[in-house]
């Protein structure tokens, strides 16, 4: 069995319709099928049941669903590693990460990370922790950065987790909002206007505020969720908007005075605790450990591993 035959297959199981596939493949229909059916004559099993609109999977057809993408990343894996042994001036790196570090931390480390490694392929993963913990445990990715305390990925054994400095927790409005001319704020008075805030923050952190972005409550002024904060910010500019966010995310318009943090009397200091996760159970590349290393540099904080320490981590 060729592995471009197992490609194929795990597109054709996923998509479940042959012409599609063949689409996303860039295949033509007819070669999808004589490769399917290639596979199937080496595996001497019948992978997929075929009806005129669509197909399903067999019980081996299942079967070479659980292990055929492990064995692409295995393959993968140790293509991307062959490549790293040449040191930092070559190699891959697949890094992941949350919405917000990915544009606040991570967009500036990795332009720079390639001007001074120029032959290095980094290939950036913006997703939800959850699922980037998902891609981290199946071999999709080298390491990511995300929240960590809220989403207990800290307390997790077989992963570890490097901080990196965190940051307030702040509401924020356009600076001729009018909650800006308020004397003293307090949460209730945010009730009145349409709130903001990230879809994967946890519930744990969303109960610190009552019901403030509770949709039932009697007197909901509108809530918004978001997965990125960019086109948030915009918003914020045009309407009477309160978004909740990491100060780093909206540090640069604060020093603008585009944008001004509300300081909420009653509200709990909570704070961003956002760390570099990866495996204990794989060794990284160089590659992956020069980025890691590269991106605690630009971010100390107090107990930050010196590079003896990541090394001993890391080996």
């Amino acid at each position: 069995m060729e592995l471009r035959h197992l490609k194929h297959f795990l597109v054709l199981a996923k998509l479940k319709h042959f012409n599609r596939a063949a689409v996303q493949l860039n295949l033509a229909q007819p070669s999808l099928s004589r490769s399917i059916q290639k596979m199937e004559e080496r595996l001497g099993v019948k992978l997929l049941e075929r009806n005129s609109k669509s197909v399903s999977l067999t019980e081996f057809g299942e079967l070479v669903v659980r292990q055929g993408q492990k064995i692409i990343d295995d393959v993968d894996l140790l293509y991307r590693d062959i490549r790293s042994l040449n040191g930092l001036d070559a190699g891959d790196i697949l890094i992941g990460s949350s919405p917000i570090p990915s544009n606040a931390l991570l967009g500036s480390a990795i332009g720079n990370f390639i001007r001074l490694y120029p032959h290095i392929n980094v290939e950036l993963i913006v997703e939800s922790p959850a699922e980037l913990y998902e891609r981290l445990i199946g071999g999709g990715l080298s390491m990511f950065v995300a929240e960590t305390k809220a989403t207990d990925f800290d307390k997790r054994d077989e992963l570890v987790t490097l901080p990196l400095p965190e940051y307030e927790i702040i509401f924020c409005v356009r600076a001729d909002h009018p909650l800006v001319m308020s004397k003293t704020l307090m949460l209730d008075d945010l009730r009145e206007y349409p709130l903001a805030l990230p879809r994967a923050m946890p519930l744990s952190l969303q109960t610190q505020f009552g019901d403030l972005f509770d949709k039932d409550r009697h007197d909901f002024g509108g809530l918004v969720k978001f997965d990125q904060f960019y086109p948030i910010k915009e918003s914020l500019l045009n309407c009477n908007m309160v978004a909740i966010t990491p100060e780093i995310a909206v540090r640069k318009e604060l020093a603008e005075g585009r944008l001004v943090s509300l300081p909420v009397s009653d509200m709990v200091k909570l704070t961003s605790c956002f760390s570099i996760v990866y495996l204990k159970s794989k060794s990284l590349s160089p590659v992956t450990s020069g980025f890691i290393e590269f991106l605690l540099n630009r971010h100390p904080q107090k107990n930050t591993p010196t590079r003896y320490q990541l090394e001993s981590a890391l080996a």
